[in-house]
Parts: C-alpha cells; structure tokens; sequence
C-alpha cells in the first residue's frame, strides 16, 4: 500500500508512533498498537529507507485521510528525508524477536542475557510499543527477576546510552526515598568533594514527592548540562549536583520508568538494575545506599530492608560496585522544610552555619558522608562521621558547595534569606497542650504536593515542632506556602480534613 505523509504539528515523545486512518488500517488487517514496515525510496540512507513503526488508528477521519500516514514532528526530526507528502509503501511486520521473550516472562520463565538485551535494545530503538513494555514490566513484578537475570539488565541499560570515566575512584550516596525533606545530597556532596573525593551525583527530579535532589539544587544553580559541560564541571571540583535527565546516559532505565510511574509499579527486578545502570554511567565505584525502612517506604519493617540490602550488594558486586547499605529512619521528615526551596534554603543554613542545624540533618548527613570517607580510607572505621562533621563545622563544605553553585552556573554568594519561598502562607496552630507522638509523612507530602510542589519551587511546608517536642495551646505547629492562592485553599482543607500531620498526645496511647 502507498501512502502520502501528512506532517502531524506536535510530538508523541514515542519516534514509532504514526497515524493511519480505519480504512487504510483494515485493509492492511492491522489494529492500534501492531506493527507496520515503512519503505521510504527517495531516501539514500538504509535507516531511512527501510523501518518499522507502530500504528495509531483514527477512527473519525479528522487527523489524516485514506491514503494518508500521519507522521509527528519527533519522526520528521529524525528522518531528514521525510517530508511532508511524501509517498511511502507500508506494509504489515512481524512482531520482533524481544516480543516473543516478554510472552516468556510473562509465563514466568527465567530469561537469558541475550534475551534480556534484546528487549533492551528494541525498547530504546521504539521497536516494542508502551502496550509490550507493560507487559514486560508486570510480567517481572508478578514473576521477579534472579540475581543472574537483573545482572543482565543492569549491563544491557547501561550499555544503551553513554558512559562516562571520571578516574579509578568515583563514589556516590543513593536513597531508595520515602522520607520528605531528604535533602541531605546537598549536604554530602560537598563534604566528599571537600576531602578531595569524586562525587558525580546525578539526580532524578521528583515525580511522586515534593521535591528531588536535583529540583532543590536547581533552586541554587543550574542542573541540565551536556556530557561535554558536565566532564568539565567534574574534572575541575571533582563533584557535581545534576539532573540525569538532561545526559544520553541509561536511555532504556528512562523507557521504563516512563511507564512503571503511571503504572505505579518498581519492581525490585527494575529497581536495582535502574539504581546501579545510573551509577555504572557515570563511572561510579563505590555507592552508600540509604534505605529508609518504615511505613510509607517500600520497605516497612527492618528485615524488609535488610533482605533488599544483601540481595543489592550482590547485584551491586557483579557489576563492578562496591556497597554498603545504611538502614535509616523514615518516622518523620529530615529537618523541618520539605519543598524544593524550602529545602535548599535549610541545606544552605546548615552549610553556611553549623549551629544552625537542624539536628537531624546534620546527623543522617554526616553518618552517610562518614561512610564514604570510610570506604576511601580518608578516616578509620568508625571515626567517618567525625571527620565529615569536622568538615562540614570547619566551613570546607560550604565552600567547596560555593564552587560547584558556581561552576554550574549560580550565584555562590546567594544567602538562605535570598532564595524566594511562596507568597500565600497559611499556619496552623495546636489546639490542646501536650507532646507530639506522631509526625504522619504521607499527610506532609500530600499537603506539599497539593500546595503546588515539586513544580512550583517556592511551594513547600515548614514542620515547626516535631516528635517529642512538648506543646502548648495556641503554639505555631505547622506552616504551608504556596505560589497559588486557591492552591494554599486546597492544601488547607486536606489538612482541616486529616487533622493536619501532627498528632498531640500525652501518656494515655488511646482511648477504647
């Protein structure tokens, strides 16, 4: 069959997809999501000429006509001898090879590394469509992966996109998450840096919390750079704070995740090679792991997160990384502020001025930093956190934080009180005396979101009194800021609703 192409003016984020009407698409005996071979004759180059795209059906003739493809802005962009009315000859195609390995897993059949690299590559190239991905990711949640099988994956996702080399010995700190007002990256990079250690953190922004590493860095600097600019900010601080998204590393872990977050799926199958493929490409040795354990992480009980720890140091080994796992406590958000420039404007407090606290910012901080200047040998066992507190008392992190602002394009000398926060604020007070007993996470983060986080930086909440604090009557409890004044309305009636995050209480445990 010949077609005509018909420019479609916007993009799918999917360079497969085209559009072809019902008529066209039953005569072919093709249904939406299946497979067409596409001939190009006018262009000289094989990848131009000969592919394979996946279909979208218009069932009400608007978008193209009989006798017309419908192509989007991404194909057009990348097949340079497409053109508007050009005339193609499609024709149906087989299924690929990685399609017929889904349907094994999904039968709960252990997969080989060729086979696994074949999903792989077909999943970055568009060859599988988002209806075979789901497949396959739901396949490894309800079937698993063994060691052998998430090794594979690890090195077939990391070899999908560049790879960088920053030197023999690289390290990094990762958290599995859970915990709001986590920013303690922005604490430990420049006190590894500070020592003299390489340290190219690469975060991912926030999708289900209120704020990422990358999000509350960005509020100080810049954070999407190229591989180019990011091998010169590396090679001179020997440290960086950036968004992943911006570099061609790992493009298959990004395919994934772009489905698992709507599906609300992480199969600890996907989890640990995406975690350790992140690493692996950016020339990452040596990783602390953070796992926060307790309700409202993914690992609730400590033996959970245990498990999780030996079977990640495992994988974590057979591709060339060297861990240690620190199992943490997720009972209440980290500091008071949780938001992106909220939180930077805490982290940058605490550099600048280490009586300022909070305390326990400086105490996860310092205990993870510790652990990386223990497994580099710059302190003894057991003395690591003594040392990064050292540093960072001393004001070497602050400065050396001051440089990587700096190089990524920021004002080293901006101040906490410089950093704008949201101009609808809303407090809430306590209504009775007592000790506060609980700090409820999920309420915080549903407050934070709902005031317009992560999207809107100067969104966030201020925890002003946490567990164990002992309250009055009429005493400040809790602060929301928004940038949008329906939104501070909204996130006001989730917490009139809820009662609010904290919950007051004094010796008796409850009432029956």
């Amino acid at each position: 069959m010949k077609l005509k192409v018909k420019e479609i003016n916007f993009e799918t984020g999917n360079t497969k997809d085209v559009v072809l009407n019902i008529k066209d698409a039953q005569e072919l005996g093709q249904k939406a999501g299946e497979r067409i071979f596409i001939k190009n004759p006018k262009s000289r180059s094989l990848e131009d000429k000969f592919w394979t795209a996946i279909i979208q059906i218009d069932y009400s003739n608007t978008i193209v006509n009989s006798g017309e493809i419908g192509i989007f802005l991404d194909i057009l962009r990348e097949k340079k001898s497409l053109k508007n009315e050009t005339i193609v000859s499609v024709k149906p195609a087989e299924p690929p090879d990685s399609f017929k390995f889904i349907q094994k897993k999904i039968k709960g059949l252990k997969l080989s590394s060729e086979e696994i690299n074949s999903i792989i590559v077909d999943a970055v190239s568009g060859s599988l469509s988002r209806i075979d991905l789901t497949a396959f990711i739901t396949a490894v949640s309800i079937n698993g992966m063994d060691n052998e099988e998430m090794t594979a994956l690890t090195l077939a996702e990391t070899r999908s996109g560049e790879m960088f080399y920053f030197g023999m010995d690289v390290y990094d700190k990762h958290s599995t998450g859970g915990v709001p007002g986590n920013k303690v990256s922005l604490i430990i990079v420049p006190i590894v840096a500070a020592v003299g250690l390489t340290i190219p953190k690469s975060s991912t922004r926030a999708i289900t919390s209120p704020s990422g590493t990358a999000d509350s860095m960005e509020v100080l600097a810049p954070v999407a750079f190229t591989p180019r600019e990011l091998n010169d900010i590396v090679s001179k601080e020997n440290a960086c704070i950036i968004w992943g998204g911006a570099l061609e590393t790992a493009p298959a872990d990004n395919v994934l995740i772009e489905i698992e977050r709507p599906l609300h799926m992480d199969p600890i199958g996907l989890m640990i090679p995406s975690i350790l493929t992140k690493k692996l490409s950016l020339g990452v040795k040596k990783l602390v792991l953070d796992i926060p354990v307790g309700d409202g992480t993914k690992f609730p009980s400590t033996d959970k997160g245990k498990q999780f720890a030996y079977l990640f140091k495992e994988i974590a080994s057979n591709v060339g990384i060297e861990t240690e796992c620190a199992l943490t406590l997720a009972h209440q958000p980290i500091g008071h502020a949780v938001g992106p420039a909220l939180e930077a404007r805490e982290a940058l407090t605490l550099l600048r001025d280490y009586s300022a606290g909070p305390n326990s910012l400086i105490e996860k901080a310092t205990d993870l930093a510790g652990m990386i200047l223990e497994m580099s040998g710059k302190a003894q066992k057991g003395e690591g956190q003594n040392l990064a507190k050292e540093v960072l008392r001393s004001g070497k992190a602050y400065e050396k934080m001051k440089n990587i602002i700096e190089i990524q394009g920021g004002d080293p000398e901006i101040k906490p009180e410089d950093i704008k926060i949201g101009p609808y604020v809303k407090e809430f007070f306590a209504n009775k005396d007592g000790y506060i007993v609980e700090v409820n996470n999920s309420i915080i983060n549903q407050i934070a979101k709902t005031a317009g986080c992560p999207s809107s930086k100067s969104s966030g909440v201020e925890i002003i009194k946490k567990q164990g604090a002992k309250i009055k009557k009429g005493d400040i409890v809790f602060r929301v800021y928004s940038h949008s004044e329906s939104k501070l309305r909204k996130a006001e009636k989730i917490y009139n609703a809820t009662g609010g995050p904290i919950r007051l209480g004094g010796m008796v445990i409850e009432k029956v």
